[in-house]
Order: structure tokens, then C-alpha cells, then sequence
């Protein structure tokens, strides 16, 4: 039987999982620790106000969601997907405690697959060092394509890519979706990857000028941005 597992990535409406919630869930499939074409993605309308400080990490419009599924209507689908398979997470707790929260306000089980932590993976390899995700890219030698904004299918492939690199020592090819250019539809959201993810996020967002300006001015007086917290 071959061994399947599946990078999971999430993004919230805030830090607490007691009452804020999920906006995006991002899965992407390995077989024998290669990446195949199977992914997972899906946006999440959480029915309540994102957080402004959430808003600036992954760039995710209360406005954007509009029409967007509720996560009842896709937590069989994500259930059916991840099966009882390993799922590899960054920093695992977070997810896993938004993702069960979920659930069980569904009517559901809280999910019971082995978890691989890599900040622990992480952490091993790197003793007293930061483990943060774009800190392990440079690490690593993984190229960073994810520009100024998180997004979970993106954050996903971005940490299989260092999985991959942290268990063997050498960057697995990416072939999701061969050959498929990044698109969107009219309702912006994200139809295709490819390995170079030459559109920067905010672009796929489109995003207007006063936006970015506003962003990267944000960014600028940021002193202990949320991303280098976990270590």
C-alpha cells in the first residue's frame, strides 16, 4: 500500500478558536512523500467580522466571502478528503484546535489522524534557532513565492516543499496541476497552481493601489509581526 499523507494549512478570522473561525482550508496530497495533483481548497463564509490584525497577514476580505460556502456545508467533503490519513501541519495546535472546534459545532467528531508537527521536525534540526515558516525557507533553500500575504493552499505546498526538504535533504518536484497556468474566476478565486507562483498573492487578490500602499505601510512600522511568533 502506498503511504499517503497531506500538508494542511488553514487561515482564520482571529487567534482565538473558542470564537473566531476558519476562512480558508488548503490540503495538498503526498504519495510515498511525493506531491500528486489532489489537493484540497476551499474559502469558508464564517458568518462573523474578520479581525483587522487577521486581515493584514493573509490579505481575506469579510467582502470577499460573501457567497462564499459556510464550513457545515463543506465539512463532509474536507472530512471525506483527509480520510484517516497523517496530515502535516505548522505549528499543529492551531489547526487542529480551530478544525475540531468546527467540527463539533457541526455535529462531528473532532478528527482523529496522526499529526506530524514540523516545528517539532523543525525545532530538532535546528536547535534554538527560529522555525518559523519563511525562516525555514531560507533555511532550507526553499524558494519563498508567498510575497506579503499568508494564504492556506499556498502556505500548504510552501511547507511541503520543506517537509520534504527536512526528512530527505533534497526538494521533491511539484506537480500539481501540470502545465495549468495560475487563473480566476470571476469570483477571484484561485483555479489553478503551479510550482513558480509568479502572481504575487496580492495581485490574485486584486488588490487596489491605496490597498497595497496601506499594507506595506503597515508593514514597515510592524516591530513583532504575528509570523515571527512561532517558533
Amino acid at each position: 500500500m502506498k503511504k499517503r499523507k497531506l500538508v494542511l494549512d488553514t487561515e482564520t478570522t482571529g487567534l482565538n478558536f473558542d470564537y473566531d473561525r476558519i476562512i480558508e482550508i488548503g490540503i495538498v496530497e503526498l504519495i510515498d512523500n511525493v506531491l500528486t495533483q489532489n489537493y484540497f481548497h476551499e474559502y469558508i463564509n464564517p458568518e462573523i467580522n474578520i479581525k483587522i490584525s487577521a486581515q493584514k497577514v493573509h490579505g481575506i476580505s469579510s467582502d470577499f466571502l460573501i457567497g462564499k460556502p459556510t464550513f457545515n456545508k463543506i465539512a463532509k467533503k474536507f472530512l471525506d478528503f483527509i480520510k484517516d490519513d497523517m496530515i502535516i501541519i505548522h505549528n499543529a495546535e492551531f489547526d487542529t484546535n480551530f478544525i475540531n472546534k468546527e467540527l463539533q459545532d457541526c455535529g462531528f467528531n473532532n478528527i482523529k489522524n496522526s499529526v506530524i508537527d514540523t516545528i517539532d521536525i523543525a525545532k530538532k534540526e535546528f536547535p534554538g534557532q527560529t522555525v518559523n515558516l519563511d525562516s525555514l525557507c531560507k533555511k532550507l533553500d526553499v524558494k519563498n513565492t508567498r510575497q506579503n500575504f499568508h494564504g492556506a493552499l499556498l502556505d500548504a505546498i510552501l511547507l511541503s516543499k520543506v517537509y520534504l526538504k527536512l526528512i530527505t535533504g533534497k526538494q521533491e518536484d511539484l506537480n500539481l496541476i501540470d502545465n495549468k497556468l495560475i487563473g480566476l474566476n470571476k469570483n477571484k478565486e484561485i483555479k489553478y497552481f503551479k510550482e513558480s507562483f509568479s502572481v504575487p498573492r496580492e495581485q490574485l487578490m486584486n488588490l487596489s493601489e491605496q490597498e497595497k500602499k496601506q499594507h506595506e505601510s503597515f508593514i514597515t512600522q510592524m516591530t513583532d509581526p504575528l509570523w515571527k511568533k512561532i517558533q
